[in-house]
């Protein structure tokens, strides 16, 4: 019987990490919190593992087996959670929630047009341009740390139509549209059609990066999770600040990383997309974009036009 446990002991430690660790943090984080809220956690603990080192070694196992069906049921609702929670936090709110969309939308509006102005000027001096021209003195040590965070912050700031609700989805908006407007190629068209040319090392960075994005993005809904707990101890207020810090101070950092990479991905390897889909390449920078929208639009509804001319396979 020793062995037996033993075996099944190993395997249950095998399953209980591979259903998610994230989930284990949860749930004992959960017993933490009712232990304390007891008043008396090291008594309340001690008496729980007595309770259950007293218990027969089936129904030890059976409650191990229970605690592992928890943890995996846990582990797919979060997934499921994952992507509605990230597209509340991007700004895709439901319809009644419209007017303070539109508010919020204008103010980023506000703020990115002051961005441009304040940009343009410091960039017009950096480039030696005369008063007369809109310029002036050269700049200074700090205005071109300055000019550098401005332009850092425009390039995460998508065009004024585009805009949305909240700093996070106008990060990803921005990342999203971006070889739209460099190439033309709606990259939610054809992201698909892209990934399936992509170098094996660029997928994985572009999966890892994803799955920072919905593990921080979880691990914020993990911990409002906790909060029902506030009603048996003030200790689960403490969630609070680590929802901030996850969602307000590390998931934009991880998203800005994952729009890094899809833009790196269209810069080198939308030639192969024009290759695999048998369109000519643009022959130069000025028919970039007619062409990236001749090929989204081919891809989306199909095309008729007897000037788009295949190119042979080699």
């Amino acid at each position: 019987m020793t062995v037996f446990w033993n075996a099944a002991a190993g395997k249950l430690v095998e399953r209980w990490l591979a259903t998610g660790f994230a989930a284990s943090v949860y749930w004992l984080t959960l017993a933490v919190l009712w232990l304390l809220g007891t008043g008396r956690p090291r008594q309340e603990a001690a008496h729980r593992l007595h309770e259950f080192g007293g218990l027969e070694t089936g129904e030890q196992v059976a409650l191990l087996l229970i605690g592992l069906v928890v943890l995996a049921g846990s582990s797919l609702l979060m997934q499921q959670l994952t992507l509605p929670a990230l597209q509340l936090l991007e700004g895709y709110w439901p319809r009644w929630a419209e007017p303070l969309s539109l508010r919020l939308r204008e103010r980023h509006m506000r703020w990115a047009t002051a961005y441009e102005v304040e940009a343009d000027l410091l960039l017009r001096r950096h480039r030696g341009l005369s008063a007369a021209q809109g310029g002036g003195p050269p700049l200074a040590v700090d205005e071109l740390v300055r000019l550098g965070r401005l332009e850092e912050k425009l390039r995460w700031v998508p065009r004024p139509e585009r805009m949305l609700a909240t700093p996070l989805g106008n990060v990803l908006r921005a990342a999203e549209t971006e070889p739209l407007d460099k190439y033309g190629l709606d990259a939610m068209v054809l992201w698909p059609h892209l990934w399936t040319v992509l170098p094996d090392g660029l997928r994985q960075d572009l999966a890892a990066a994803r799955r920072r994005v919905d593990s921080v993005v979880a691990a914020g809904v993990w911990g409002l999770l906790l909060l029902p707990a506030v009603l048996h101890t003030s200790w689960t207020l403490l969630a609070l600040p680590f929802v901030f810090v996850m969602w307000w101070g590390v998931l934009p950092g991880a998203c800005r990383e994952f729009g890094l990479l899809m833009g790196v991905a269209f810069d080198l390897h939308r030639s192969d997309l024009y290759r695999v889909l048998r369109h000519p390449l643009p022959p130069d920078a000025a028919a970039e974009i007619p062409a990236g929208e001749r090929l989204t639009a081919a891809v989306l509804r199909g095309s008729d036009d007897q000037a788009l001319v295949y190119v042979p396979d080699p």
